[in-house]
């Protein structure tokens, strides 16, 4: 730690020194569009105004909306934009680098009726650490997921089973410890399973934001790791038609996604969207065998509709995502001395050819978000209420005969009910905040006829949420945040333990009165659970001068143990691993502090971001290896949820360089570590340090031609526990003791990416853009520490992704 802060001090002293000068040779350039159609405004007027009164001479924007300003100081300056048939608009802004900037107006009619109060508009957080993903990010990503497509930010990272499977993990931290917010929504999905990854389509989203640290109360109080804020594009109220088309074609797997979307505003202040994707992909392959069961198909569709008044509004939004997954075949084992081969081997146990089909073992998901929400805009603030109805189905099958041959294994079907009343309120002179309550109602149904206990129980669970958030400008430089919120939840479960298992755990004598029916040999247990969080957040933003500024955030997050932590009990499918929760455990509790730092350098050219982050959690829920077991299905390593003490600290570093105005070079260091403190153990599943390096050249002038080349070199994790154990395998009729290693982390390794693209103007408003990714150039061979199923295979090789865009 004390090297990290060492660091952190250096880089806050370099950066004062070099942060003395002020530079009158910045170039200011944006677009002015329609902010509802996104359309190009030409021949509009733009001023740039600085804080000591004086004028540059103003500009007209082109045909294409473009305009530019050279030669521009260092400073803090106001943008007056205006246009024929629109509401002018003033910005506040700081120049102290080379910036493009978006400037969208309001066509007259859209506020005849405005009521303007207050200063500007806050951002998710003031005081906590966000980075945002653009549209254009997400298309480049659009073949994968929201797992991967998160990792491209310094401090995310990806926890997966397999190669389909794969969910984001934020300083460490994953799974219900990382909310979900779905249009503003939390996500409900069966997301506390390691195996379960987001069920969304990244292609509804207009863009992704991802809050590093729990400051965000309005949204979670659990959001022991960060947030994820995925948002979809405002409705347009212009009469209008647009819309676009996406298509990739995919080496590896042999297929390809296509995704299209359709926008129509009737310029009456209603408009609706239509929006669907589909994926389909066979096996996947490592470099040197194919990676038998590991196709995909996916089929989504979303629909929104809304009428959009300044004063008020009202919009309805559903999406269904469906995804049928294969799981990797070689990573159901019939015995032990199979499973200790299979983790010792290089290569997978079962290797079959190429096929589009999925087969057992593989996932099915359904999942279905309904939603209707409205606002109303008042001197006081805006008053907002949402509904959401979501409705989830998941079933996991498992390599069966006989009649269960087609059956699932796991069967489940989770409904939820939100409802969501917030109020965001005007400045009261310099304090601006938010406060709001949220009711959820969840109900999760296993379905009969499995022939399998199901490993989640039947339950109903009752959440109640309170907050109030403040942000209170001090000073011009200076502002400070604060907030608290409350949640209480209620679980009440129907659950069958067999016998045997019930007297291991010791329940006999602690839950005796929790037994409402003795069933041969198990019993149904209605355990009922209360459980109470407090969370809070405290921080300050200060801009120490036009090129650096500092954000500290504290902030208290409590969760309460997920139904999986508290009533697994067998076999999870999915993951090939039998799973033991524990009744007895309770809320775990959370102190994170975050420091970040941005500065410019040489000359503006170099912008840095230092992350400093040090999370405390008391009674953490860690899942380890305890041991394995074998079963009628085959053998299986156990995995089983306790209570510690743990700490996680590390830093994350950002750096972007453009040393010419085609030349950009790009780097981003994340180092982490986690600690049992408790045990004084390292802590499981931590990923490992991981640096990633990008040169990139962007030409605006050939058709916005663009190249890059992406280094990413992923550090052998040193810091990490000895669960390893023995068990006893037969060798020509002899019992001999071998041992099962499921600790030691994979080698360190490197990957090449390449990408590059073009695009072609068809008309003014049209657009097509072509591009060429090639994932892992030298079909490098790796295991990743953070692969649930690493023990059985490499990772995929080479990847070619070819894609299309049509915008109109």
């Amino acid at each position: 730690m004390k090297k990290i802060l060492g660091i952190f001090f250096t880089f806050f002293i370099l950066i004062n020194i070099s942060s003395q000068t002020n530079l009158c040779n910045y170039i200011f350039k944006g677009k002015v569009i329609d902010g509802q159609t996104n359309q190009s405004i030409k021949n509009a007027t733009i001023l740039l105004k600085s804080e000591n009164g004086n004028n540059y001479p103003e500009v007209i924007s082109d045909s294409l909306g473009n305009f530019l300003l050279d030669s521009v100081c260092a400073g803090n300056y106001r943008i007056l934009v205006s246009s024929n048939n629109y509401n002018s608009k003033e910005v506040e802004l700081n120049i102290s680098d080379n910036i493009f900037l978006d400037l969208d107006l309001l066509k007259l009619s859209e506020l005849s009726d405005v009521i303007v109060i207050g200063k500007k508009q806050l951002k998710n957080t003031q005081t906590s650490v966000e980075n945002k993903l653009s549209k254009d990010k997400i298309n480049a990503y659009s073949d994968t997921n929201l797992g991967t497509l998160l990792s491209t930010i310094a401090g995310v990272n990806i926890l997966s089973t397999g190669n389909n499977v794969v969910k984001p993990v934020i300083h460490g931290m994953h799974s219900s410890r990382v909310p979900v917010m779905n249009n503003g929504i939390k996500q409900e999905d069966q997301q506390w399973g390691i195996e379960h990854a987001p069920d969304i389509d990244l292609n509804v989203a207009n863009s992704i934001s991802i809050i590093k640290g729990a400051g965000a109360l309005q949204y979670s109080g659990d959001a022991v790791g960060g947030l994820v804020l995925i948002e979809p594009k405002k409705l347009t109220t212009q009469d209008t038609l647009m819309g676009n088309l996406l298509g990739s074609y995919i080496s590896n797997g042999r297929g390809g996604n296509i995704s299209a979307n359709i926008e129509k505003g009737w310029g009456n202040g209603l408009s609706m969207r239509l929006q669907g994707t589909y994926k389909n992909l066979g096996d996947l392959s490592a470099p040197h065998y194919n990676l038998s069961n590991t196709g995909v198909k996916e089929n989504d569709f979303s629909f929104h509709l809304g009428y959009n008044k300044q004063r008020y509004g009202i919009e309805a939004f559903y999406s269904y995502y469906g995804l049928e997954s294969g799981i990797l075949k070689s990573a159901h084992i019939g015995n032990l001395t199979n499973l200790v081969n299979a983790i010792n081997s290089r290569e997978p146990s079962i290797i079959e050819k190429y096929t589009r089909k999925i087969s057992a073992p593989k996932q099915k998901i359904e999942h279905n978000l309904a939603k209707i929400n409205t606002y109303y805009r008042s001197t006081l603030g805006t008053f907002n209420l949402a509904y959401a109805f979501q409705y989830n189905k998941r079933q996991e099958f498992d390599i069966r005969r006989s009649e269960f041959k087609n059956k699932p294994s796991l069967d489940l079907e989770l409904s939820t009910q939100n409802i969501n009343f917030d109020f965001d309120h005007n400045y009261w002179g310099n304090l601006k905040g938010k406060m709001g309550i949220s009711y959820i109602f969840q109900e999760n149904k296993p379905q009969a006829g499995t022939g399998v206990d199901p490993l989640i129980p039947y339950y109903k669970k009752n959440s109640f949420g309170i907050y109030w958030l403040e942000s209170y400008e001090l000073t011009n430089k200076l502002t400070l945040e604060g907030g608290v919120r409350y949640d209480y939840q209620k679980i009440n479960a129907l659950k069958f333990y067999k016998k045997a298992r019930w007297r291991a755990l010791g329940y006999d004598s602690k839950y005796s009165s929790l037994i409402k029916d003795d069933v041969g040999l198990s019993y149904l247990v209605n355990p009922k659970l209360n459980f109470n969080g407090y969370s809070a957040t405290l921080g300050l933003n200060y801009k120490i001068n036009h090129a650096n500024q500092l954000t500290f955030n504290y902030s208290l997050s409590s969760r309460a143990p997920n139904p999986a932590e508290l009533f697994s009990d067998g076999l999870h499918h999915s993951a090939a691993a039998i799973e033991l929760g524990d009744l007895e455990l309770g809320n775990e509790t959370a102190s994170k502090w975050i420091a970040s730092f941005k500065s410019k350098l040489l000359n503006s050219k170099l912008d840095l971001e230092l992350v400093l982050h040090y999370n405390t959690i008391k009674d953490f829920i860690n899942e380890i290896p305890v041991g394995a077991e074998y079963t009628i299905r085959g053998a299986f390593p156990v995995w089983k949820y306790i209570q510690t003490n743990a700490e996680i600290y590390g830093m994350d570093i950002t750096a972007d360089y453009r040393f010419t105005n085609n030349w950009n070079l790009s780097s981003n260091f994340s180092y982490l570590r986690g600690q049992d403190t408790q045990n004084h153990l390292a802590l499981i599943n931590m990923p490992p340090t991981k640096w990633v390096n990008s040169i990139e050249y962007r030409n605006g002038n050939l058709n916005n031609f663009f190249a890059k080349l992406t280094s990413i070199s992923v550090f052998k994790q040193n810091h990490f526990p000895d669960y390893n154990f023995n068990v006893d395998i037969v060798e020509n009729g002899q019992i001999i003791p071998t041992l099962l290693d499921l600790s030691t982390p994979p080698s360190a390794y490197q990957l090449f990416d390449f990408t590059t693209g073009l695009a072609f103007h068809v008309t003014d408003k049209n657009q097509i853009k072509l591009s060429l990714t090639i994932r892992n150039i030298f079909d490098t061979s790796y295991r990743n520490y953070m692969n649930r199923l690493r023990y059985y295979s490499d990772e995929t090789g080479r990847n070619i992704i070819f894609q299309m865009q049509y915008d109109f």
